[in-house]
């Protein structure tokens, strides 16, 4: 009997083994095959390009690479891609900013990891050349272990707002020098926010109604500033606590909500990570950004309003 017991529990572990090894390969898989795609994407956006001009700013060069609208869904939406003139401040009301790179350049095995597999950050454009974000981080841009066990325990929203770690609405920082030496990230990323970013704009299904969808989209995350926590367990307790590209993915279905609409920004309908909202058929890159040797380059779609 306790041989057949034995003999049981061996193959109830192999089976579990072999079950766990499916699951990393798949979604190792899934992640090879969104990081592909997004390489693509950008590659795309970029090759469109046949012209450019330079400006000095920051003690940099900023080189700008304006691309021709040839897509419907581009030539609808008419409003401009950046929130100025001088297209400092990437994105405007709706619009989606993305970074691959993760928030942990200083844990050398996890930040490769989760670049890879989940992307860096999200963020949705606000009113005012405001960010609406969410990102679990301390002003210093570490983790608080003891904030992080807090908050997995607090259930519901923090009304008022007693770990500093719920959804903020803050000004645009992503194209501009803001961080200090003091920051955890200035080692690895200097002043800057990343050396590569995205802006992207949803496809929007009625033109008339885009303003409209946006204000909905926005209004959604904007209920959560100082208040939805964020969500350390990512797939548990998912109610009242957001993690960034949650929250963007969910103030758009939001809008499904009101308008019968059904927009979706995450490709594979499990956690939505950074890749899944630039492959998604519902968005569009609108501006890149990458850093080298010789200054800033940014590829975006031409001002046409």
């Amino acid at each position: 009997m306790k041989f057949k017991i034995f003999k049981l529990i061996k193959r109830l572990t192999q089976l579990s083994l072999l079950f766990l090894l499916g699951v990393i390969a798949f979604f190792i898989g899934e992640s090879t095959y969104e990081n592909i795609k997004k390489d693509e994407i950008i590659q795309a956006f970029k090759a469109r390009a046949d012209e450019v001009y330079t400006e000095e700013k920051y003690d940099t060069t900023y080189h700008y690479y304006p691309i021709k609208r040839i897509y419907d869904y581009e030539l609808n939406d008419t409003r401009n891609v950046f929130y100025d003139e001088s297209k400092m401040y990437p994105g405007v009301k709706g619009d989606v900013l993305l970074t691959f790179k993760s928030p942990f350049p200083y844990i050398p095995v996890l930040d490769p990891v989760i670049s890879f597999w989940l992307g860096g950050h999200a963020a949705l454009v606000s009113d005012n050349n405001q960010i609406l974000q969410s990102t679990g981080m301390t002003a210093n841009g570490f983790l608080d272990i003891s904030t992080m066990l807090n908050v997995i325990l607090h259930r519901g929203y923090d009304e008022e707002n007693v770990y500093g770690v719920s959804v903020q609405q803050v000004s645009n920082y992503w194209m501009i020098p803001h961080r200090t030496q003091s920051h955890g990230e200035y080692p690895y990323y200097g002043a800057y926010y990343r050396d590569e970013i995205l802006a992207t704009r949803v496809k929007f299904e009625d033109a008339s109604r885009i303003q409209e969808e946006v204000d909905i989209a926005v209004n959604f995350a904007k209920d959560k500033v100082n208040r939805g926590l964020y969500n350390y367990l990512f797939i548990f307790d998912t109610q009242d606590k957001f993690y960034c590209s949650d929250l963007v993915t969910r103030s758009y279905l939001a809008v499904n909500d009101v308008n019968q609409t059904n927009y979706s920004l995450d490709e594979d309908g499990f956690i939505p990570s950074i890749q899944d909202m630039l492959i998604s058929n519902d968005t569009y890159m609108t501006i890149y950004k990458e850093t080298k040797a010789d200054g800033i380059h940014i590829y975006y779609l031409e001002d046409i309003s």
